[in-house]
């Protein structure tokens, strides 16, 4: 059928692949005060072992941080545990455990050491943004990083951004573009 959208899998096989996945990348994923890992099944045993991603990673990622809203994002609609957070969390997982796979976080933190809650991504709503964006929110060492997104936008509506769109989101925060690339594409160029 023309125009039909694929059915998601059950949020409980997605969050068992991505702790699984993360836990062979050394890193965990949260929910709150919730390990979402320790919410996670086994599968079942195989003939043969199946590759994971994370195999490529060998280790190197840091652990994933946890998802906390900004002080100034108290939109109800986009409160934590509402269906649009939960879906940004999982969003997000994918995107660290596909960034820690394919060797983007390799020796480089999302969030250095210094930033104000090192394990701490806020997100922060900017309801004019083109993408999703991770930076420190001010000049200094400690301050907290964000992740910036029209998730409630200047229209009304509510966007949760994609997992493809927090990789570009993480690829830029860790690399950043080169000067080429900025120039003809616009990568990692928010307006």
């Amino acid at each position: 059928m023309v125009g039909s959208a694929a059915p998601n899998p059950p949020r409980r096989v997605v969050i068992s692949l991505l702790a699984l996945g993360l836990a062979a990348c050394g890193g965990q994923v949260s929910s709150g005060d919730n390990n979402i890992a320790s919410q996670a099944t086994a599968p079942q045993a195989t003939s043969a072992p199946a590759a994971t991603p994370a195999k490529a990673a060998s280790g190197t990622c840091a652990p994933a941080p946890t998802l906390a809203l900004a002080p100034d994002f108290t939109d109800p609609r986009f409160a934590a545990g509402s269906a649009p957070y939960r879906q940004t969390e999982e969003h997000f997982a994918a995107a660290y455990l596909a960034a820690c796979a394919s060797g983007v976080l390799r020796g480089h933190a999302l969030i250095g050491p210094n930033a104000a809650h090192p394990g701490r991504l806020l997100l922060k709503n900017a309801p004019d943004a083109n993408v999703a964006s991770i930076y420190r929110d001010r000049d200094d060492r400690a301050a907290d990083v964000v992740l910036e997104h029209h998730f409630l936008a200047s229209d009304g509506s509510i966007n949760v951004p994609s997992e493809e769109e927090l990789g570009e989101a993480i690829y830029c925060a860790v690399h950043g573009a080169t000067a080429q690339e900025k120039e003809e594409t616009g990568r990692c160029l928010p307006d």
